[in-house]
């Protein structure tokens, strides 16, 4: 679908919206407004990651906003964001994207009816998408940081669930995805930034939004990460602990089982069989054995917690 947004007649400048766009429509506005073919083809790689390159007088940008209909147990890039694509050059803007997001329907409605006489009208909608798109991140991020906080108070607990590590590890790739695709907006914003050196100043509330949350996915990876080491190590040390307990029971079994073993021969000509005492002797001799096993265990510290 190619729609017509906004356009000044005072400018002339006019945006160009097209929605999941065939590749006649798409070569029809390349066409139009002489797009250079190497970055309408980009328009049509799905998985494209976030770019800003200048070819002439156009202005070539890719950004990918948080898709709010992704599931928690999508893991990608491409599943998790949707790719924008804009066309900007002195009086047109052209906007490429396949999936019709409810924010870009908010910025799209907002400037139909929009009629004052301003410079710079592509900065102006651009820096109301960038917003629109940093923002789309907060959401997901926010759930992640509580989803974790979960995940540390079952792990520290005595039933926690084998499936933890799987989660955990899902989660750590969601906010490595989150993590990159928003250090990818920061790089952009500067880059507009220094394209539009003069406008610059309205662009600083929106980099600081995206520079903390870009923080706030950096620290979620960070301590998924943590997170799953301590994981691995609590199992690694609940293991061990269950090793220590079953051999300290086999270090105290090992010479009892020696003595039963040695009077459990059958041989005929054993001297202690015939002592009146023999069998009393034999047990107190290895209750002797278990208190001296007992007592050295408790010198070496092997039987504290």
């Amino acid at each position: 679908m190619i729609e017509s947004v906004f356009k000044s007649k005072a400018t002339g400048f006019e945006w160009t919206s097209l929605i999941d766009p065939s590749l006649r429509e798409l070569s029809q506005v390349a066409v139009q407004y002489d797009l250079h073919p190497t970055s309408v083809q980009d328009c049509l790689e799905p998985e494209h990651l976030p770019k800003y390159e200048k070819i002439g007088d156009v202005s070539f940008i890719i950004v990918r906003m948080f898709d709010e209909n992704s599931t928690p147990e999508c893991d990608t890039v491409r599943k998790m964001t949707n790719k924008l694509a804009f066309f900007i050059g002195d009086n047109f803007l052209v906007s490429i994207h396949r999936h019709d997001h409810e924010n870009l329907k908010v910025i799209r409605n907002k400037w139909r009816v929009y009629h004052k006489n301003e410079t710079d009208l592509s900065f102006l909608i651009m820096l109301d998408v960038y917003a629109s798109v940093v923002h789309t991140y907060e959401p997901p991020l926010n759930a992640a940081a509580e989803e974790l906080d979960r995940y540390e108070e079952l792990i520290f607990s005595d039933n926690a669930p084998t499936s933890i590590i799987e989660k955990l590890y899902l989660l750590r790739r969601r906010a490595s995805v989150m993590k990159n695709m928003l250090m990818s907006v920061n790089e952009i914003l500067n880059k507009t930034g220094l394209t539009y050196a003069d406008k610059s100043p309205y662009l600083q509330d929106v980099i600081d939004n995206a520079s903390r949350l870009h923080y706030q996915a950096s620290q979620l990876y960070e301590d998924a990460n943590n997170l799953l080491s301590i994981h691995l190590s609590l199992a690694s040390h609940r293991t061990n602990e269950v090793m220590r307990i079953l051999t300290i029971f086999s270090v105290f079994f090992m010479p009892l089982t020696f003595i039963v073993g040695v009077y459990g021969m059958n041989f005929k000509y054993m001297p202690e069989l015939e002592m009146e005492w023999g069998y009393g002797l034999t047990w107190l001799f290895m209750i002797g054995v278990v208190i001296l096993i007992y007592f050295w265990f408790r010198r070496k510290g092997w039987l504290r917690d």
